[in-house]
């Protein structure tokens, strides 16, 4: 590439970061841990942002929805993903879960006692005595087996449990004595089922006379999730209904008509019937369908499965174009009924009566004690079995909630600043250089910023005004022990902790610290008391240091080579109050 005719292009228009680095790297091969950084903001043909081309072509009908899922299609069958299906606005579809090729990967060619034996089918007779021979005999067309010297035997519709006593009472006929006889049912014949309405791929199916509906319906695909019933699904024979088939109830109970199939059995999905949605403290979130108008709410509660933490009922549904809400205690769902297009929600709305505070550091009582909701910071203080060390004038108190909100901004502040870098602008060639080496800085102190956990401490004004505060659950009471101690730490060239000398000042104890490091910011010190309390000292001059202080020397940025140098000591000097943790370029 040539360097001379790149410059002046640089120096006329002004281009972001990301493409300063490109440049760079073409050029003048910067340090990679740079690139590495920023490679991810680059968008690739497997990136969400990466523009696709995109066609605009109609599904064909008989292939399934997408439903944010992908199925695929393997020996002339789809093969759906595992998992219930989602409908378009994400919610799972209560019954899909049925149809993922577990049913049609296993046809049922057994025997059960009820078994009526079809044409086709072909039985074993065995005889013994007067006469040994054993046949295998198929049922033909006009429902008989052939015995030689005994003629037909009608089996056609003869109960499987039932065959050996049929086949018995007509060879007694011919042979009274001297002549035993036992049948049994071989095999069955294949049929050939339609498969039709509202499923994924309909079409004529075979299978065994015995397998059962799942296995054809799998066959086709499954139930079309936008369209198709779970609840209305019809066996046909010759125009007429034979059984109407809940998958509701096979999930909840287990039922399924027995049904055996001949040759030109339909199998009919109809229509999605009525639908409500649930969300919340339920094991079955997602949409169900009725198939009967105003259907219990407790109905679908024994589909959802509410936890037992779900104390109470929602319900928002439109009334004549406008919206309505209903909330209810859980143990009153009877008296509702649910209307099509419901959106249920079960919630938990428990009053604590109590709450568990842990009490650590210097105390000889137990780590954790239980308070009743509200108890106050005072409350908690008074639980505690001080050690003739514990320093109760300095009590600290940690909560969880203030963490988290404190990882929050901190999180709030690093992004804006990677925001910042990655979109400077550069006017020169010269320019463009160095702002990639202060990325690649920059980058890395905010990986490591990342990496901080706050402790969540709550700052106390005085131990005198904790009955102001009320403690949360899962709220920690540390006791600090006595100290004659001052630890120094951060940019000094020793971090070490010291003897307390009363009276002197602060340059001292830095002094046996090694005094600063090059990198330090002399003037800007902070002082963390026994009691949590964070004081921005300056330079500390004239400042007096406390038994049980920690002193923290805060790193200085290049404020003359760093363009973000303020925006970087905000976001230090915040990790040091939060985490007590001094974090470097």
């Amino acid at each position: 590439m040539n360097i001379r005719l790149i410059r002046p292009l640089l120096a006329l228009v002004g281009v972001s970061l990301l493409s300063q680095v490109l440049v760079a790297q073409s050029i003048i091969e910067p340090d990679r841990t740079a690139l590495e950084q920023l490679q991810p903001l680059i968008p690739t043909p497997e990136s969400p942002s990466y523009p696709q081309a995109t066609m605009n072509r109609s599904a064909p009908a008989a292939a399934p929805a997408d439903n944010g899922q992908q199925a695929t299609k393997i020996d002339g069958t789809f093969q759906p993903p595992r998992g219930p299906l989602l409908t378009k606005d994400g919610q799972p579809i209560f019954g899909s879960q049925l149809f993922q090729g577990d049913f049609r990967n296993v046809s049922f060619s057994g025997f059960n006692p009820d078994y009526q034996v079809g044409t086709g089918d072909v039985v074993q007779i065995m005889l013994w005595g007067g006469i040994e021979t054993v046949l295998q005999l198929t049922v033909d067309a006009q429902g008989n087996i052939f015995l030689p010297r005994i003629g037909p035997v009608p089996v056609l519709g003869v109960r499987n449990g039932d065959l050996n006593q049929t086949v018995n009472q007509h060879i007694r006929r011919v042979y009274k004595e001297n002549v035993d006889a036992y049948a049994n049912l071989m095999s069955t014949q294949t049929v050939k089922v339609f498969v039709s309405g509202y499923v994924s791929k309909p079409g004529l199916y075979q299978g065994f006379s015995s397998d059962s509906a799942l296995y054809y319906l799998d066959r086709a695909g499954g139930i079309d999730p936008e369209r198709g019933s779970f609840v209305n699904i019809s066996l046909i024979r010759s125009g007429q209904k034979l059984a109407n088939l809940n998958l509701y109830e096979f999930i909840e109970k287990g039922k399924l008509p027995i049904t055996q199939f001949r040759d030109g059995d339909v199998i009919l999905v109809g229509p999605l019937q009525d639908t409500v949605v649930i969300q919340g403290e339920v094991n079955n979130a997602g949409r169900f369908e009725f198939e009967e108008a105003n259907t219990p709410l407790s109905r679908l509660l024994t589909l959802a499965s509410p936890k037992a933490v779900g104390t109470h009922v929602s319900i928002r549904r439109a009334v004549h174009g406008s919206a309505e809400a209903i909330v209810f205690p859980r143990e009153e769902s009877d008296h509702y009924t649910l209307q099509p297009g419901d959106f249920v929600e079960v919630t938990t709305r428990n009053i604590p009566k109590s709450i568990m505070v842990t009490i650590s550091g210097e105390h000889l009582g137990p780590q954790r004690v239980v308070l009743p909701y509200g108890a106050t910071l005072s409350e908690g203080i008074a639980k505690i079995s001080p050690s003739p060390r514990s320093k109760l004038a300095s009590v600290q108190l940690f909560r969880r909630s203030v963490a988290e909100r404190q990882k929050a901004l901190l999180t709030q502040s690093l992004d804006n600043l990677e925001r910042n870098v990655l979109n400077v602008q550069s006017s020169s060639y010269e320019e463009a250089r160095l702002r990639v080496a202060e990325s690649q800085l920059v980058l890395s102190f905010i990986k490591r910023a990342r990496e901080v956990e706050p402790k969540g401490q709550v700052l106390l004004e005085s131990v005198e005004k904790a009955d102001q505060i009320a403690l949360e659950d899962g709220d920690i009471i540390f006791v600090p022990a006595q100290s004659a101690l001052v630890t120094v730490y951060g940019e000094v060239k020793f971090p070490n902790t010291q003897t307390f000398r009363p009276n002197e000042p602060l340059a001292k104890y830095i002094k046996r610290a090694g005094g600063f490091t090059h990198n330090a910011n002399p003037s800007e010190l902070i002082v963390i008391r026994p009691n949590g309390a964070v004081e921005n000292v300056g330079s500390g001059r004239g400042f007096s240091v406390g038994a049980g202080d920690e002193v923290i020397v805060l790193p200085k940025p290049d404020r003359k080579g760093l363009i973000f140098a303020k925006d970087i000591m905000t976001i230090i000097y915040q990790i040091a109050v939060a985490a007590r943790v001094a974090v470097n370029l």
